[in-house]
């Protein structure tokens, strides 16, 4: 197993010591803060293994449906293709809001940011 497949199987295993309501630095802290992947060490199959991949790969400040704030961390959960990209629907976004974890999954932030209700997984 590669560092970003390690990384990856980690992220999905540690979704469920997350639950709704826990504060923002709690769930990051379960998450932490790894990176994967894009070094000299990455070789696999005896090539470089150029996907790079961190904890959380992004974030974003949207506005929801109901005028609130919202908070999203994406985190790097699933493989789609093995293509050297991170795209995502191999992400799974966790959804704070007043800097607590109000949701997890693509459905639960498309209900709350209409731009994410068509990604849908």
């Amino acid at each position: 197993m590669d560092s970003v497949e390690a990384l990856r199987e980690a992220n999905k295993s540690k979704l469920g010591k997350l639950s709704a309501g826990m504060p923002r630095a709690e769930a990051e802290s379960i998450m932490g803060s790894d990176a994967a992947g894009g070094k000299l060490g990455d070789v696999l199959f005896g090539r470089l293994q150029h996907l790079e991949v961190r904890n959380p790969m992004r974030e974003e400040l949207v506005r929801g449906a109901d005028g609130a704030d919202y908070e999203v961390l994406f985190y790097y959960t699933d493989l789609r293709s093995r293509d050297d990209k991170v795209t995502d629907d191999e992400l799974t976004p966790l959804v704070f809001r007043d800097g607590r974890l109000a949701g997890i999954g693509y459905a639960y932030l498309g209900a709350q940011v209409p731009k994410y209700a068509s990604t849908g997984r």
